[in-house]
C-alpha cells in the first residue's frame, strides 16, 4: 500500500543514528531509478512510525517523493 510521506513519523533519536553516506547511496539509486523493498510502518491511528526502512524513508524524502509504498507492521 501507498501512504503520504506526511503521514509518516520517525523517532528523533532514531535521526541521529543515520548514515549520511547510505542515505546519499540510497538518493542516487532512486534517482537511477532502482526499486527499493517497502518500508515497515506500524499504523498508530493518523500517522505511520517507521519500524524498518529509515534511511530509504530519508532518501525518498530528499528525492521529492510524495507518497511512499509501505507494509504494515
Amino acid at each position: 500500500m501507498f501512504v503520504s510521506v506526511e503521514a509518516i513519523r520517525v523517532n528523533r533519536k532514531k535521526l541521529r543514528k543515520l548514515s549520511n553516506a547510505k542515505i546519499h547511496q540510497y538518493v542516487r539509486d532512486c534517482e537511477r531509478g532502482d526499486e527499493f523493498p517497502p518500508i515497515l510502518v506500524e499504523d498508530c491511528g493518523g500517522f505511520y512510525t517507521v519500524r524498518d526502512g529509515r534511511h530509504r524513508y530519508q532518501a525518498y524524502l530528499m528525492t521529492g517523493f510524495s507518497q511512499i509504498e509501505v507494509e504494515l507492521y
